[in-house]
């Protein structure tokens, strides 16, 4: 986010923080006022786009994202926040043209690696996934969104024990994103895993996997007829 370009707007603190703010028409306004007041603040375009794409209106986000990156060609955030956009439509291909070039710009840039791992893992490269969500933590180790979801790449490649330590790991860093399906999942893989060595704790995963979503079971012996 271009924060010293509200410097150069000349408008009240509060604008800028009520722009930052998260999706609500009061958001949009204030990054709307910023413009007006000063049409070269590209991160008031980023910020209004995020705004604008958490409301669903993924069209009018990417445009905003588009005129960021006409103002500053080097906004490396706008690239990030676009590739989103295309990503929630599916447009892999544009989604990660948009996350490499951010990341030229920008080598240390955790949330794009972050999410250029994403794509990966939603296209099933699970082991590039990984590499990417690796720079991601090297870049940013309390970045708990990316050992999340580097739990989940572990997770679908079986490697449970993996899978487990990383989401502890997310959910130590920020309590929000909780012990959920995935980590019920992976506990439960872990679970018959042990039982199948003689491990006798393999029973106490399983019982925890099951408190966590009664269908696990369930699921998990559905995935193994996967092709």
């Amino acid at each position: 986010m271009c924060l010293a370009a509200a410097v150069d707007t000349g408008t009240q603190p509060n604008t800028w923080r009520q722009c930052l703010a998260d999706a609500s028409p009061a958001t949009i306004d204030a990054c709307t006022a910023l413009i007006q007041s000063n049409p070269w603040n590209d991160g008031a375009y980023v910020n209004r786009g995020i705004a604008y794409r958490r409301l669903g209106d993924i069209d009018r986000a990417i445009r905003d994202y588009d005129q960021a990156i006409r103002v500053n060609p080097r906004a490396a955030d706008a690239l990030n926040n676009r590739g989103n956009a295309f990503r929630a439509r599916e447009e892999y291909d544009r989604a990660m043209r948009d996350y490499d070039e951010a990341i030229r710009l920008d080598p240390h840039y955790a949330h794009a690696l972050n999410n250029r791992g994403i794509i990966f893992l939603e296209l099933g490269d699970l082991n590039r996934s990984i590499v990417e969500f690796d720079r991601a933590i090297a870049e940013d180790g309390k970045y708990a969104n990316a050992f999340r979801n580097r739990g989940i790449a572990f997770a679908n490649l079986s490697h449970f024990d993996r899978a487990i330590q990383d989401f502890d790991m997310a959910f130590t860093l920020n309590p929000a994103i909780g012990h959920g399906d995935e980590y019920a999942l992976a506990l439960y893989g872990r679970g018959l895993a042990r039982q199948r060595a003689g491990d006798l704790a393999g029973l106490t995963d399983i019982e925890q996997a099951t408190r966590l979503r009664a269908d696990v079971a369930e699921v998990m012996t559905g995935s193994d007829d996967d092709p």
